[in-house]
């Protein structure tokens, strides 16, 4: 009985420790503008107003701070909840390159299919080294006239 509750110790201390524990190999940063872009509607005379770009930045590096030394998969999307309601893009970077910029608005502007007003999310899915990190930015899409 003695060793029977000596193992248990045991094993809820390691499955303790080690239940948490443990750490990708890769560090994920999503950055953006701000947490408001804004969609311009066009006015009355149909003229396209001038647009707004909403600018982001994605960084992918190594648990210790490096350069990822595999390719890297990024999926770029806007979700309400769990679902998705915008797909912004899918980016494959080849290896040495982690960082990734780029903007929503110009002539296809996927904000325009996205409810307004509503809290929505902006994230990140990166794919690297044999792991999947997502990455979210609150986002509440406005509209400018």
């Amino acid at each position: 009985m003695r060793s029977l509750s000596a193992l248990l110790a045991v094993l809820s201390l390691v499955t303790a420790c080690g239940a948490g524990s443990h750490q990708s190999p890769i560090r994920v940063t999503l950055t953006a503008k701000n947490h408001q872009p804004r969609l311009t509607l066009t006015g009355r005379n149909h003229q396209p107003p001038p647009s707004e770009q909403w600018g982001y930045c994605v960084k992918v590096r190594t648990a210790a701070g490096n350069a990822v030394p595999a390719p890297i998969q990024l999926q770029l999307r806007i979700l309400s909840g769990r679902t998705t309601v915008g797909r912004v893009g899918l980016v494959s970077l080849r290896r040495g390159y982690d960082n990734w910029c780029g903007s929503i608005g110009g002539e296809y502007n996927v904000l325009e299919a996205v409810p307004r007003g509503k809290k929505l999310v902006f994230q990140a899915v990166v794919k690297t080294m044999g792991v999947t990190v997502n990455r979210n930015w609150p986002i509440v899409v406005r509209v400018v006239r």
